[in-house]
């Protein structure tokens, strides 16, 4: 796949296929989001999307950092946190001269996402957010139950990445201490943004709801709540192979739905 080099030194991979409507794709994995994780997740929107309708954008974001994970690469910095990843998307939709594109994220890709509909809402049409990563108090997902908030889930996904990092050099204890601080220290709701952000937001929006710690339910339901054009989906992921197909022709019909040619010109 080919690779966008930014000037801060950061490597960044990404891939291009189809053509049409272009949409940016943001994985799941956490700190490891990358292409090869759509693989595994309920809508893989790289196979699943029409490619002679859709021209799909996925990338490795600077965090994935190794083979296991991605093939971007970069220093983590002082000063390094949403907005830094944020340059990277934007940097790279300019590389390929998209002027305006769809935006599909999932787990810690709505967080990226909400960054991008805030600070660049011109550059986006509509945006499906999947099982999006939040704060939130106890759950109603059944038998994952949790007292108080998932504080730990979070600090546990993001300590697992850092050691890795680190026990691979390829990053200081000091810097990812500064950007777990940055990313999510005193942050609550979706981490990026916030809850007055998110209530300002007027892209079109498709919310499919997640299910487990890691996921609230509660997240999704709150932004479809506090965004004024959010559609929510409740049940898709867990329900069986009907629901699944039935959330995919309805994320497929939201894209084209907001894909009137006039608006990406």
């Amino acid at each position: 796949m080919p690779l966008l080099q930014r000037p801060c030194g950061a490597t960044i991979n990404y891939a291009v296929k189809g053509s049409g409507v272009p949409v940016l794709l943001l994985a799941p994995g956490g700190m490891r989001s990358c292409v090869n994780n759509w693989a595994s997740q309920p809508f893989d929107p790289w196979s699943a999307l029409p490619t002679d309708r859709f021209k799909l954008i996925a990338m490795d974001q600077r965090s994935a950092m190794d083979q296991r994970s991605g093939f971007s690469s970069c220093t983590v910095r002082d000063g390094d946190g949403w907005h830094t990843f944020q340059e990277d998307q934007l940097a790279l939709l300019d590389h390929l001269e998209i002027r305006k594109c769809h935006v599909l994220g999932s787990c810690i890709g709505p967080s990226f996402a909400f960054r991008l509909l805030h600070d660049a809402p011109s550059r986006f049409g509509a945006a499906v957010m999947l099982q999006p990563i939040g704060l939130s108090k106890h759950s109603t997902e059944p038998g994952r139950p949790w007292a108080g908030h998932n504080t730990a889930a979070t600090s546990h996904w993001f300590g697992d990445w850092a050691g890795d990092v680190m026990r691979q050099g390829l990053a200081e204890r000091k810097a990812v201490t500064a950007l777990q601080s940055a990313m999510f220290d005193g942050r609550d709701f979706v981490f990026s943004a916030t809850r007055e952000e998110v209530a300002r937001i007027e892209t079109p929006m498709l919310v499919l709801q997640g299910l487990d710690i890691f996921h609230p339910s509660e997240t999704a339901r709150e932004i479809a709540r506090l965004a004024p054009h959010a559609k929510l989906i409740e049940t898709w992921r867990d329900a069986g192979p009907g629901a699944l197909q039935a959330a995919a022709e309805r994320i497929e019909g939201f894209l084209t739905e907001h894909s009137g040619m006039h608006m990406f010109i």
